[in-house]
């Protein structure tokens, strides 16, 4: 059932309502992450638009910003926080599992949603053109392909009863079906920075999937959460400069 697992897909990644029966994740809803990803992002490009209508640009700034977090519930906000929290505990892999399984939020996660969203509002700032404010498509779905990948491609640490072992799709390689889609959109704008971004978006979540397998030996739905915001967050700062440099050459 192709519809059902997408809108099921829709109902995990976002608020939006969904039928009750399209409520079941057993991990078949993965393949669609990124075409969600791609309704998110056109989301948010309307919402951009509207609040672009405001005389005061910090009103659009913060409206993009509060949508991602409003349209998500804050779930991969939430992993980014338990993520930092446990990563940068300073302690055994084991007890770096129980921080991140603590719902309490700490230092390290508060700088760490902190330092994101202005990420994010930095980057938003500068994304002004239209041809430029198709990122605003393309990076959450960008994001949501990094959450397939690291699915499919990474071990996966299995903290019991976490809703993420369901989704686990070791070795699956019909879940990055449409995990180009939203890497294909990234030339349309511009080849040569297509390339550029397509580059360095591989070595930003292998870095991080690096990083995570070194500390507790694979991915969690935490830290899976966590990689969802560093790289939208790196890629609309990324997507800021290089508007910024199109427009000065």
């Amino acid at each position: 059932m192709g519809v059902l697992n997408f809108l099921s897909a829709i109902g995990f990644l976002t608020i939006l309502p969904v039928p009750n029966s399209a409520r079941t994740f057993d991990g078949k809803q993965v393949i669609y992450f990124p075409l969600v990803g791609l309704i998110i992002g056109a989301m948010l490009w309307t919402v951009d638009w509207f609040f672009s209508c405001f005389a005061y640009a910090e009103i659009r700034i913060i409206g993009d910003v509060l949508f991602l977090a409003i349209i998500t519930g804050a779930l991969h906000l939430d992993g980014l926080a338990d993520s930092a929290d446990g990563l940068f505990s300073h302690r055994t892999r084991e007890q770096i599992l129980e921080i991140m399984k603590d719902s309490r939020i700490g230092v390290m996660g508060v700088l760490a949603l902190i330092f994101c969203l202005l990420f994010k509002m930095g980057g938003i700032a500068e994304i002004k053109n239209p041809i430029s404010s198709l990122w605003f498509i393309i990076i959450p779905a960008l994001s949501r392909t990094a959450q397939v990948l690291g699915l499919t491609l990474i071990e996966h640490v299995k903290p019991q009863g976490a809703l993420a072992t369901n989704f686990y799709q070791k070795n699956n390689r019909l879940a990055l079906l449409f995990c180009p889609v939203p890497l294909g959109l990234i030339f349309y704008l511009d080849v040569e920075m297509g390339a550029i971004a397509l580059v360095v978006f591989f070595i930003l979540i292998s870095g991080l999937f690096y990083f995570y397998k070194k500390m507790i030996g694979g991915i969690t739905g935490d830290t899976l959460g966590a990689t969802t915001e560093i790289v939208e967050a790196f890629f609309f700062v990324f997507a800021g400069l290089t508007t910024s440099y199109l427009e000065i050459s």
